[in-house]
């Protein structure tokens, strides 16, 4: 996608008390492609929905009886209500869709969290833009550290510069892009 050629990294504009730290919010992620995307004609549409409660059973056929009965039921399986909220990119006829699931609550203030942390979610993933925040999510669900606790400490309360671990290239052809 030409787009992704004019997209800036997310900056760190939110701040987190509890850990003492910065992240992208969800304006951030949508500054950094709104532009580039327009410019490519590109459409983002969010969509909430949902797959309807239902129950499925599994029976089993068998000879009628004196009843005029001719299955049994073997088990039932229940599916419950299940939000989700959908991104569309679209361009002319072309549609590329994602999709992510909300959780289940009743408190309106959870909810418009699950849907915020959701598009940006969505947006994040989709067009692969990238952010200044520390990506950590692979030493925290093995119970590793990567770097020293210091360095780290430093890194997460950083403003400015880059947090990545590669170096940023400028615009150019790749092999799978070309400079517009």
């Amino acid at each position: 996608m030409r787009a992704q050629l004019n997209f800036t990294t997310a900056p760190c504009s939110g701040f987190n008390p509890h850990f003492n730290s910065t992240y992208a919010m969800l304006k951030d992620f949508i500054d950094s492609c709104r532009a580039a995307l327009n410019q490519e004609g590109i459409l983002v549409h969010f969509e909430m929905g949902f797959t309807p409660e239902r129950t499925e059973a599994a029976v089993k056929e068998w000879k009628p009886n004196a009843d005029g009965d001719d299955t049994e039921v073997i088990s039932k399986t229940h599916y419950p209500r299940e939000d989700y909220l959908k991104l569309k990119l679209i361009l002319g006829e072309q549609c590329l869709t994602s999709v992510c699931q909300l959780p289940k609550t009743d408190n309106m203030q959870n909810r418009k969290g699950a849907h915020t942390y959701a598009m940006r979610i969505l947006l994040e993933g989709a067009l692969c833009i990238d952010s200044e925040e520390i990506d950590d999510d692979g030493s925290a669900a093995t119970g590793k550290t990567q770097m020293s606790d210091d360095s780290f400490k430093a890194s997460k309360n950083k403003k400015s510069g880059s947090r990545t671990n590669y170096k940023k290239q400028d615009k150019q052809e790749d092999g799978l892009f070309t400079k517009p």
